[in-house]
């Protein structure tokens, strides 16, 4: 019956897998490692389109997602952010994150802040050039 009603909405359990591991930077070949698989085998899974569920738990877990999202998202559907996402994860569920690789791959930067980082480096390539015209207008006046 799951089946059934998969058919009839326009899910893909792989392109959801796909679509969020995308969005989050990650590359198939680190995937595999979060998830324990070959790098091939995550390709065949993100091109399946009902994947049982605990498949579907070891990627929402190694994405950092709720399962259900995976299960449930439609093409062409919004992108959603999760954040301080809880999922129950055991010593013996045999998921690996290999060092360098954060729990929360959520990138948080405020614009305003690389706006103002921008304008005053520009202030101070303005200000180093102005002092390097003001030394040349110096020199040639003195070779007069």
């Amino acid at each position: 019956m799951e089946t059934e009603e998969l058919q009839n909405l326009n899910v893909h359990h792989g392109h959801n897998i796909r679509r969020t591991r995308i969005e989050k930077g990650i590359k198939q070949d680190a995937m595999a490692k979060l998830v324990n698989l070959s790098q091939p085998a995550v390709s065949r899974y993100e091109q399946t389109k009902v994947i049982d569920d605990e498949m579907l738990r070891r990627f929402s877990r190694a994405l950092n997602v709720p399962v259900e999202y995976l299960k449930t998202l439609e093409e062409d559907a919004p992108s959603v952010v999760f954040e301080n996402i809880s999922n129950d994860v055991h010593d013996n569920d045999n998921i690996s994150t290999p060092s360098g690789y954060a729990q929360s791959t959520t990138n948080n930067f405020n614009p305003i802040d690389k706006i103002t980082e921008l304008y005053e480096r520009l202030l101070k390539e303005k200000d180093e050039k102005y002092a390097a015209l003001e030394q040349r207008i110096r020199n040639l006046e003195q070779q007069k």
